[in-house]
C-alpha cells in the first residue's frame, strides 16, 4: 500500500523547518550559482561582481503587488494558499491574479528569492518562524517568478528586509553521468507543450494507496516503506541540488551543495524510489529498494562526485515584524 506524503507541507504545517525538509541543497538560476574551484584571481572577481540572478532579469526586474494585506496569523490558523511557496519552476499564479497563504515569514522569503541550498534554508526557517496571512492582488495572471518579484517588493516594503549576497567557499558535490552521455530510464526530457498540474490548497493525497497527480515542481510518498520522490518540469541545476538534499538528508551523505556537471539543457523529470540509509534511526523495517546512491545510478544514470567550489550565498541582514493592517 502506497502512503502519500508531502514532505514539504509536512514541515510546512509543522510551522517550523526542524522536521523531515527534502528540498535540499539546490542551486537556483544563479542564487546560489555554485562553482567548481577556480583560481584565486576569479574569485576575488567574483567576490567584486554583483550577482543578481537571471532568472530575476528575465522576470522583468522590480514589480509590486497593486494592493497586499499583511497580518500575523492566530496560533493555529488553518493552512491555507492558492500558491506553493516552493522555489522551484513551472507553473503561474492561480486566480487570476489573486495571492492568499497564510505561511511562516521564511516560506515567504524563501519562495520569494528563489532559496533552495538546504543550509540556507535552514538558517532562515531558524531565525524567521512567526506566522503570517498575506492577501494581495496582481493585474493580469502573473508568471510564478513576476510573482517572486511582487513578493520580494512586498517583503522589503514591509517587513523592511535587507539582504546581500556574498562568495562562500567549501566542499561541494559535481552531479555527472554515471555512463558518459547515458540517461537513466526515469530521468527524461519534460515533453514540450505538456503542461503539468498546478496543485491548490484543496489538494489532498489520494484515498486510495495511488501515487498522486503528476504536480508541477515537487512532490514524494511512502511505498511499501521506501521513499518515492518525482520532480516534473524542473531543469537540471534543481535537479542537482534536489539530489544533493536527499544525498545529506537520507541518502547517508555528507551534506554539500551541489552544481550540475552533466551540460543537459532544458526541462527534465524525474522519478526515483530508494530505502532510508541505513545509520537512520526512523528507517522502515519493511523497506527493501535500492540505497540512495544505487537509485541514482540505476534510475537516473547519474552520480555525486566530491570536489572543492564556491557558491553565492544569500544573507539576510535586517528584517522587521509588522503589525496588521
Amino acid at each position: 500500500m502506497t502512503e502519500c506524503v508531502s514532505f514539504w507541507w509536512k514541515a510546512y504545517s509543522a510551522r517550523r523547518f526542524a522536521g523531515f525538509i527534502v528540498l535540499a541543497f539546490f542551486a537556483w538560476n544563479g542564487l546560489p550559482t555554485v562553482l567548481i574551484a577556480q583560481s584565486s584571481q576569479n574569485q576575488a572577481e567574483l567576490a567584486q561582481r554583483p550577482s543578481v540572478p537571471d532568472w530575476q532579469t528575465a522576470a522583468g526586474g522590480k514589480m509590486e503587488f497593486d494592493v497586499a494585506s499583511v497580518r500575523p496569523s492566530v496560533a493555529d490558523a488553518r493552512i491555507k494558499g492558492n500558491e506553493y511557496l516552493t522555489p522551484y519552476d513551472g507553473g503561474s499564479l492561480s486566480g487570476a491574479g489573486l495571492f492568499s497563504a497564510n505561511a511562516p515569514l521564511a516560506s515567504y522569503i524563501v519562495f520569494a528569492y528563489k532559496i533552495l541550498d538546504l543550509s540556507l534554508m535552514k538558517s532562515i526557517f531558524e531565525r524567521f518562524p512567526e506566522i503570517y496571512d498575506i492577501e494581495a492582488r496582481a493585474e493580469g495572471n502573473p508568471t510564478k517568478d513576476q510573482l517572486r518579484l511582487m513578493m520580494q517588493s512586498l517583503l522589503e516594503d514591509r517587513f523592511k528586509l535587507k539582504y546581500h549576497r556574498e562568495i562562500q567557499q567549501g566542499s561541494v558535490y559535481a552531479l555527472t553521468f554515471d555512463k558518459p552521455g547515458k540517461l537513466g530510464s526515469q530521468l527524461r526530457r519534460h515533453p514540450e507543450n505538456s503542461p503539468c498540474l498546478e496543485k491548490t490548497d484543496k489538494a489532498n493525497p489520494p484515498s486510495d494507496g495511488s501515487a498522486p497527480p503528476p504536480y508541477c515542481g515537487f512532490d514524494a510518498w511512502r511505498v511499501k516503506g521506501n521513499l518515492h520522490m518525482r520532480m516534473i518540469d524542473v531543469s537540471m541545476d534543481q535537479i542537482a541540488s534536489f539530489l544533493g538534499g536527499m544525498a545529506g538528508s537520507i541518502g547517508g551523505r555528507t551534506d554539500r551543495p551541489v552544481i550540475d556537471e552533466t551540460g543537459l539543457a532544458g526541462k527534465f523529470d524525474i522519478d526515483i524510489e530508494f530505502k532510508k540509509d541505513e545509520g537512520d534511526l526512523n528507517i522502515d523495517s519493511d523497506a527493501s529498494g535500492p540505497t540512495f546512491t544505487a537509485a541514482l545510478k540505476e534510475q537516473l544514470g547519474l552520480k555525486l562526485v566530491a570536489a572543492k567550489g564556491t557558491k553565492d550565498a544569500f544573507v539576510v541582514d535586517h528584517i522587521e515584524r509588522p503589525s496588521a493592517n
